[in-house]
């Protein structure tokens, strides 16, 4: 398995020359235009044989880029929840319920509880291929299932969670200053009860005056709660590979 990180919260998984991608997004500048300004180009040289999203939130799902980089025999896979809205853009999706594995290709996908910071429809991602084992966790929030996914997982080769503890003030939603994604103390125990050998943060670097607030001196913090937990953490650039297993310098 190899795993390349795109920008913001997209992933690109590759396997026996199969290529899959999770919250895949090309312009950030639709809808709430959260996200960089400069993404990592990914469009114009990734025929993806399966594209996932989390939800349907403008930084998760961009369906023009899913258009460009789709094979015509390629798999758009979304949960049973979003189904619906998918449809009305277009689309003939395979979906699927939670904590039901599914085989396309060299991947077995399955879709977990997640919990969204507006009360959106999301899950979790879970991907195996060659005896490795991911999670991503989309934009998810902090909820009581993570208990439960290590229980039935027992174990991941790393897990991609977002860490940036964002506080938003946007039109669709009454202001509040709790983090509608997961914090750094939070995102490194989450790892810790995933028995993740690593976490690889998404879902940061963004940050807007009076609209969208990253958590203050989040790398630091995340630094320190990873000390005390003792959790490793991999941090990796848009555009570059992950290292697995984890190397002492990423530690």
């Amino acid at each position: 398995m190899k795993l390349q990180r795109l920008s913001w919260a997209g992933l690109k998984v590759e396997s026996n020359g199969q290529i899959l991608l999770i919250d895949a997004v090309q312009n950030y500048q639709r809808g709430a235009s959260i996200g960089p300004e400069n993404p990592f180009q990914f469009v114009q040289n990734t025929p993806a044989d399966a594209v996932l999203i989390t939800h349907l939130h403008s930084d998760h799902y961009d369906p023009e880029a899913i258009r460009a980089v789709l094979k015509p025999e390629g798999s758009f896979i979304v949960s049973e929840q979003i189904a619906d809205e998918v449809v009305s853009d277009g689309f003939a999706p395979q979906t699927l319920t939670l904590n039901k594995p599914h085989q396309i290709g060299n991947f077995t996908i399955t879709a977990v509880f997640a919990m969204d910071g507006v009360g959106d429809k999301q899950v979790s991602w879970v991907i195996e291929a060659d005896g490795k084992r991911i999670l991503h966790g989309g934009d998810t929030m902090w909820h009581n299932q993570f208990w439960q996914l290590g229980k039935t997982w027992q174990h991941f080769d790393a897990v991609f969670l977002p860490v940036n503890g964002a506080v938003v003030n946007i039109p669709r939603v009454a202001p509040s200053p709790v983090p509608i994604t997961l914090t750094p103390i939070q995102a490194i125990t989450v790892t810790r009860l995933l028995n993740a050998d690593v976490l690889v943060p998404i879902h940061y670097g963004f940050h807007k005056e009076g609209m969208y607030h990253q958590f203050p001196q989040m790398e630091e913090e995340l630094g320190r709660q990873a000390e005390v937990q003792n959790v490793k953490v991999q941090w990796v650039q848009p555009g570059s590979i992950v290292a697995l297993p984890v190397p002492a310098e990423h530690i």
